[in-house]
């Protein structure tokens, strides 16, 4: 007779083999994780830049169309450079949701429901505009407690404060420059509707808007815009607030990403993730407001000149060159080495 063949057994993994398998892939996806990360982060920085691309390239073209730049705002509350470059990117039927009648009279009822959370206007300043929110902000087109939808992208003011003087509240150790001198910025406040009452901080006084004639340092050498953090949307901190106008504008007061506070009162400052500080009067009595470029990319922020490129500035950049970058009359000889 033929002997049964004998049966073998399959011989499984250890318990010991399982571990170490194990604490392979786990080598392994922490090796691999930081490079995801910055992946994505690389994704989010280029779409970061596109944006401010799209954000230049619709400012130009509202220059070119209109003989001047967008104004920076339209007093407090009627509309800023955010509504007028609508029609430049693609955006004709929100701007056409757009009520310009506001008017602040004192009783009119054209002040409330036509500022840009009143609700002839919250059509528009509800909706998501891709272009002015930055992926790497995770507050990015969060609802501010007041309405009106938050976003990333402030337009330059300047060297100086909000008002276009010359900043007299200067933190430490920026305490030697209070005699700089405010030398221009390619964005202004055209005035609110009815300039008899006294403003915000910048007081509505009528500004002409500036146009490429007026910016003599160069479009290549003057800031447009850049970044700005939103702090917190459901705490009611009004940085990133952009619709509004004290929150629309960035200055070169502080250098990117400071660890400086802010300046802005009138309740702006309700939270204090990035400092801020509130109420700060200059020798005329008057509310400075000067806000910092900020944002979540490492060691810097994306910024568009005024010839509608894009360009990275980081953290370490020398004060008196951000200043002069920030202005649009100073005279400085700058080169893109120098940031």
């Amino acid at each position: 007779m033929r002997a049964m063949p004998s049966l073998r057994r399959s011989r499984g993994f250890t318990l010991i083999e399982l571990l170490v398998v194990i604490a392979i892939i786990a080598v392994l996806i922490a090796l691999l994780l930081p490079a995801v990360q910055a992946a994505r982060e690389a994704a989010r920085r280029a779409q970061c830049t596109n944006n401010l691309k799209q954000i230049g390239l619709a400012v130009m073209n509202y220059e070119s169309g209109n003989g001047c730049f967008p104004p920076g705002e339209k007093g407090c509350c009627w509309g800023n450079w955010t509504i007028f470059i609508l029609p430049y990117l693609e955006q004709n039927q929100i701007y056409n949701a757009w009520n310009t009648v506001g008017n602040n009279s004192a009783g009119s009822t054209l002040d409330g429901p036509f500022r840009y959370h009143g609700s002839a206007n919250t059509t528009v300043t509800n909706s998501t505009i891709s272009a002015y929110s930055c992926p790497s902000d995770p507050n990015a087109g969060a609802t501010s407690a007041y309405g009106a939808k938050m976003g990333t992208y402030a337009v330059n003011y300047g060297n100086g404060d909000q008002s276009e003087n010359a900043a007299e509240s200067f933190p430490s150790p920026y305490n030697p420059l209070l005699n700089v001198v405010f030398n221009g910025a390619p964005f202004t406040d055209m005035g609110s509707p009815n300039i008899d009452i006294a403003g915000y901080a910048v007081g509505f006084t009528v500004t002409v808007p500036s146009k490429i004639s007026s910016i003599t340092d160069g479009l290549s050498n003057t800031l447009m815009a850049s970044e700005i953090k939103i702090v917190d949307p459901a705490g009611g901190d009004l940085r990133g607030y952009i619709y509004w106008g004290p929150s629309c504008a960035i200055n070169t007061t502080l250098t990117p990403n400071s660890t400086y506070p802010d300046v802005m009162g009138n309740g702006g400052c309700a939270n204090q993730k990035v400092p801020c500080n509130g109420g700060v009067k200059d020798s005329a009595g008057n509310t400075e407001v000067y806000l910092g470029a900020r944002g979540y990319h490492p060691g810097g922020v994306n910024g568009a000149m005024c010839d509608g490129s894009v360009r990275f500035f980081k953290n370490t950049i020398n004060y008196m060159t951000w200043m002069a970058v920030g202005s649009s009359q100073g005279g400085e000889v700058l080169s893109a080495d120098t940031y």
